[in-house]
């Protein structure tokens, strides 16, 4: 059997407490009084009772604690201290019950709040509010309802206990459940407007409290009991305290959400900068400075590579151009820079610059991607060319040249208005070279530069063209086709002739112009389009008649460029 706090401070004087049982026991010897005292229930806690004693009933606050029997007339002062004893022990333990409840709702509260601080969500955080609820509150079942305004909805986040009408309890209350939230107060319902509710027939007792932050009411938790038990005004309280400290962490954790809702955007939106931003200025470029992304470039910054720079060029462009309309003309520039980004890219190398009519490439890993690139690009420009005869369409040539160097790579302009540059000297020789490739009818030119910067130069074959003094500068060039760009029988021509064109080209620079012409004539007769020989037999029969200085070696003067 259970005992009330009042029996148990009863028994505690009468049969535990050894020093109030020597007092008792002293002053019923001095007073010669004796007594017996039985509870509720019929059991003796003190003394024997005999036949004639009197029996005076006792009680606290309403709650019978006992008899108290004597058949001595001056027992009065002894009952009276009893009382008194018994009054400073239920005092005692009623305050040490209420200390323990306070310390046991500060630890639930402490716990709570811990645990709810960790979750993120709403469904969590209800959840643990009616766990812990359920823990400190004699209830069997629990509902946290949350209000949806912009639905107009009261929404079930979480519950516990066995609801037979779970599924249409909300709905069928929620005109009431509207109004409760919107008041925002706590209230013990009575049993009677409990039991006169049919949607709550399922329980005998109810509670609420709203969760409540700052003005507003986000919902309400409703706690209940399948038995008549009467919740206090101090449950109520409790109840009220946990579900203040909810809608504080739900507040939160919608902000929270909210916060990282606005930062994936942020994000995400300066993703779609950052990768736009990657085709205006390659992503090489803006690692090549040292940095990971456009925002983080500044004006000023700059860093010297050693890189192979190519120019690619449409031979005929202008004429091209004028046959069709300007909007076919974008087109097929767009179509054409479409074919080949791809390439340069898959060979390590990145475009810095359209040109209208062609594009400037860069290759921080050397030559050897760069030539790679540019055979790629001849032999995709003759499956291009058929698609295009296929359709009656003129064919596109392509020159590319190259030249392998130092250059600084930087942002340069002002506050208002930035822009990738490079400057070099390598750059303007990469774009002149380009030219000559038209001038010596090659369809890849590149300069000895380049040739020495090739990690596998067997990979390629090449013609050697002779020196070049390109206007402006002071030391010539050494050039050289590569022919592996070139059509299939045209290529096979100048691989099965390449000792003949170095035999001519030796007595070219020897000054057996007669010799080297017959030698570069025999060659051409064998293929007409292979134009770096009929150049050079055109220039050997020009120098027969001519009268050479003993300065004179073989180097060509480029008077434009």
């Amino acid at each position: 059997m259970k005992l009330s706090t009042s029996q148990k401070a009863l028994r505690q004087v009468l049969k535990r407490d050894a020093t109030i049982r020597n007092l008792l026991e002293g002053l019923c010897e001095k007073l010669g009084v004796t007594f017996c005292f039985e509870d509720p229930q019929g059991q003796v806690l003190w003394g024997k009772r005999d036949d004639a004693s009197r029996a005076i009933p006792m009680e606290n606050d309403g709650e019978p604690l006992g008899t108290f029997y004597s058949a001595d007339e001056n027992a009065q002062p002894v009952m009276e201290t009893l009382k008194v004893l018994f009054l400073k022990e239920w005092e005692k333990k009623k305050i040490g019950k209420e200390v323990l409840g306070l310390y046991r709702e500060i630890n639930m509260i402490y716990g709570l709040s811990e645990m709810i601080s960790e979750k993120i969500d709403a469904e969590s955080i209800a959840q643990v509010t009616l766990q812990e609820a359920a823990q400190i509150i004699d209830t069997t079942h629990g509902l946290f309802l949350m209000y949806d305004p912009e639905q107009d909805r009261v929404i079930e986040v979480a519950d516990f206990g066995d609801n037979p009408k779970r599924s249409s309890f909300v709905k069928n209350q929620e005109a009431l459940l509207k109004e409760l939230i919107r008041r925002g107060t706590s209230a013990i319902v009575p049993g009677s407007r409990v039991a006169a509710n049919p949607a709550l027939s399922h329980l005998k007792a109810v509670m609420y409290a709203p969760l409540k932050v700052k003005h507003r009411t986000l919902g309400m938790v409703i706690l209940g009991h399948e038995d008549a038990v009467e919740y206090t005004a101090a449950e109520l309280k409790l109840l009220t305290t946990i579900t203040l400290q909810s809608a504080t962490a739900i507040e939160s954790a919608h902000l929270y959400q909210k916060g990282l809702a606005e930062v994936k955007e942020r994000e995400e939106a300066i993703r779609k900068v950052h990768d736009a931003s990657q085709k205006f200025v390659p992503s090489e470029f803006i690692k090549s400075l040292g940095k990971v992304r456009i925002t983080e470039v500044e004006l000023g910054d700059l860093v010297e590579r050693e890189v192979t720079v190519v120019f690619a060029d449409i031979r005929g462009f202008t004429t091209l151009s004028e046959s069709i309309s300007p909007r076919d003309n974008f087109l097929f520039v767009n179509g054409f820079n479409n074919r080949m980004g791809p390439i340069i890219r898959r060979n390590g190398g990145f475009i810095m610059q359209y040109l209208g009519d062609g594009f400037m490439a860069l290759f921080p890993e050397g030559a050897q991607g760069a030539l790679n690139a540019s055979v790629q690009m001849q032999e995709l420009l003759r499956e291009y060319n058929a698609e295009r005869a296929a359709k009656k369409r003129l064919p596109v040539q392509v020159g590319v040249g190259m030249q392998n160097g130092k250059l600084i790579m930087g942002i340069t302009g002002d506050s208002e208005r930035l822009d990738a540059a490079i400057i070099s000297d390598t750059v303007n020789t990469a774009a002149r070279i380009e030219g000559l490739s038209k001038h010596y009818g090659a369809s890849i030119l590149l300069t000895e530069e380049c040739r020495e910067n090739l990690t596998d130069p067997g990979a390629f074959d090449f013609r050697y063209l002779g020196q070049v003094q390109l206007k402006g500068k002071n030391k010539p060039i050494d050039l050289y086709e590569c022919i592996d760009g070139d059509a299939e029988d045209l290529r096979a021509h100048k691989i099965q002739h390449l000792p003949t064109f170095d035999e001519a080209m030796d007595h070219y620079f020897n000054r057996d112009f007669a010799m080297a012409a017959v030698t570069f004539q025999r060659i051409f007769k064998m293929h007409e389009n292979d134009l770096p020989a009929k150049l050079f037999l055109n220039r050997s029969a020009h120098l027969i008649t001519q009268d050479l200085g003993d300065d004179w070696k073989g180097v060509e003067t480029m008077t434009t460029k």
